[in-house]
């Protein structure tokens, strides 16, 4: 007698068997079948419906990864992501997936980074029936059927250890350290992932990064994070005499939906009416050696459409007009230029109770004002705490630091706080006046004031060639960053200013 254990997977094993007792035409038995034969025959097509079965793949075999935040807009749409994903695999396979948020799940200091979540998933899953992590943001739009196909095909070819939409640098950019892969460009280049559609990594690559991270064969080159897809992208690659594998391009993780998408992203939602611009604040760090050109940018471009905005310089001129805030220029840092502009405009909105957030920015960020406001409609501004901008990370990529490491927003693409959130950072504090501000703010958040910043791809610390045009495609930016090629009058024309005249004009008809 022959005892079978069935797992989950084989329970309709022996149903499947029973269909066959026997060969049949019509209603005639073309073989007389002995019971022992019977059972025999059974037995062996039971056994190979179990291992059709157990090839197949399915939601035991992956592992979804929402890489979430904690503040009140982002977590909402991770956890309608969540329940989409398992509303879909009930469909399919009337069982529920794994689904991890990982703001609730794994609450790891830079698990945006993606490293840090390798020790929690691989100690979780390894040795169990997850084959395939898949990693995304909470705005990645996903089809489970489609995506079950895409990783079955993966998973039949070992030497394919990570999927995704393929993006390339065409040239060495700030963003990505100005690392340039030349001696890959005959094989098509050195790929990074799409993180907006998504990105799939076999169990066995995570834990092979964990023991060679762990064992300090492997770890980032830079102390700071930036692009987390492109900086795992060259941890997993590794050394030129030593390479890892990189992601093998799948074009059903799309850019753009179409019938044959696996995954695209979606676009930022606007939550309501776009707030009132002249609830906002917009305090722009200058000098006096760039009033006659950059501060006149602003005001020619974005400042225009603005009702509260004030520079602030080593100088008075009441012309742009711009307040000495006191404090000598440096080349670098500023953390108490920027620190001391950040008290003088909280005192000043004391006597603005209609002012619910405060925009810091650089004299050579250009802004799309009504994209702004736009933005902000899915936020909590006035006494409530919200920090928002593009988020760098600092001290995540080495083993030693990685505990000690923060976020913090980075200041070239602006810096939007509340009312309540410039009211708590300004009792932060610089270690030296040129200090990195952006990043001494951020420090201050994480390790003294417990506060929490959240990051949005809209704001850029960059110029828009700086980025693949994959990224700048998936939704209408709110920022970018410096003044050169191509000039900032034309970067501004191009990105904000038929919104910001739009809005302008409805304005002016409604004041008529």
């Amino acid at each position: 007698m022959i005892t079978y254990v069935f797992s989950r997977k084989f329970r309709y094993c022996w149903l499947f068997a029973r269909q066959f007792p026997s060969e049949r035409r019509g209603s005639r038995t073309l073989v007389a079948e002995t019971p022992a034969k019977m059972i025999a025959r059974v037995t062996v097509l039971m056994l190979i419906a179990c291992i059709q079965i157990a090839d197949s793949f399915g939601s035991n075999h992956v592992v979804f990864t929402i890489v979430s935040q904690s503040e009140p807009y982002h977590a909402s749409v991770a956890r309608r992501l969540k329940q989409d994903i398992q509303g879909q695999v009930l469909q399919i396979e009337k069982q529920q997936p794994t689904v991890h948020i990982t703001h609730e799940d794994f609450p790891v200091p830079g698990a945006w980074t993606i490293i840090p979540l390798l020790r929690p998933l691989v100690t979780k899953y390894k040795g169990s029936d997850v084959r395939w992590v898949f990693f995304m943001e909470p705005h990645t739009a996903v089809r489970c059927a489609k995506l079950f196909e895409a990783l079955a095909a993966a998973d039949k070819q070992k030497d394919i250890m990570w999927i995704g939409y393929p993006l390339s640098d065409d040239e060495p950019t700030i963003i990505h350290h100005f690392t340039f892969y030349e001696h890959l460009e005959e094989d098509g280049g050195f790929v990074y992932p799409h993180f907006a559609n998504g990105f799939a990594m076999r169990i066995e690559l995570m834990d092979r990064l964990l023991y060679q991270i762990e064992k300090d064969k492997l770890m980032l080159e830079a102390d700071f994070s930036i692009d987390p897809a492109f900086e795992l992208a060259r941890l997993v690659y590794g050394q030129k005499n030593n390479p890892g594998p990189l992601l093998t391009p799948d074009l059903s993780f799309c850019v753009v939906s179409g019938d044959n998408c696996a995954t695209y992203p979606r676009q930022f939602d606007i939550c309501g009416s776009p707030i009132p611009e002249d609830t906002i604040y917009f305090a722009v760090k200058t000098w006096s050696g760039f009033h006659t050109t950059r501060a006149r940018v602003v005001k020619k471009t974005w400042g225009r459409h603005v009702t509260h905005l004030q520079f602030f310089s080593d100088i008075d001129d009441p012309e742009l007009p711009a307040t000495d805030v006191g404090v000598p220029n440096t080349k670098t840092g500023h953390c108490l230029k920027t620190l001391t502009i950040l008290k003088k405009v909280v005192k000043r909105i004391e006597k603005m109770p209609h002012i619910k957030w405060i925009f810091l920015a650089d004299d050579d960020t250009i802004l799309g004002v009504q994209r702004l406001c736009e933005v902000l409609s899915c936020y909590r501004g006035g006494s409530d705490v919200t920090v928002l901008g593009e988020r760098y990370g600092y001290g995540y990529g080495k083993r030693e630091t990685a505990a000690k490491g923060y976020d913090y927003i980075t200041g070239g693409g602006g810096t939007v706080l509340s009312a309540g959130a410039a009211r708590r950072l300004r009792a932060c504090a610089c270690g030296a006046a040129a200090a990195p501000d952006d990043m001494a703010l951020g420090a201050c958040a994480a390790h003294r004031l417990n506060v929490t910043l959240t990051h949005s791809p809209l704001f850029h610390q960059a110029r828009p060639q700086d980025y693949a045009r994959e990224v700048l495609a998936r939704d209408r930016p709110v920022s970018f960053h410096r003044h050169s090629s191509p000039e900032p009058l034309r970067v501004y024309a191009t990105w904000f200013q038929h919104d910001d005249l739009a809005v302008q004009r409805k304005k002016n008809r409604d004041e008529l």
